[in-house]
């Protein structure tokens, strides 16, 4: 569920799970726009919006970033607690 999932979210934390995933970041987009790519993981290339102003992902934002991935929110957790 949901109600696992903090609050709020610094964006370096959900990078460093999109890293343990096998993620990383292609290139420096213009604006806020950041690309993710991992050769064998489905989605291969995903396109994030690092939040701004400040740094924090709010639960509605990471919800819809979780199911881009195809990733639950248990799975999540668990990468998030390494």
């Amino acid at each position: 569920m949901m109600s696992e999932v903090p609050r709020q979210l610094p964006w370096k934390r959900f990078v460093h799970v999109l890293q343990r995933l096998g993620y990383r970041q292609v290139k420096a987009r213009r604006g806020s726009t950041r690309l993710f790519s991992h050769p064998s993981r489905n989605p291969s290339l995903i396109s994030l919006h690092e939040p701004h102003p400040g740094d924090t992902i709010h639960p509605g934002t990471l919800h819809n970033f979780l199911q881009r991935l195809q990733m639950s929110p248990e799975e999540f957790i668990e990468l998030l607690r390494k």
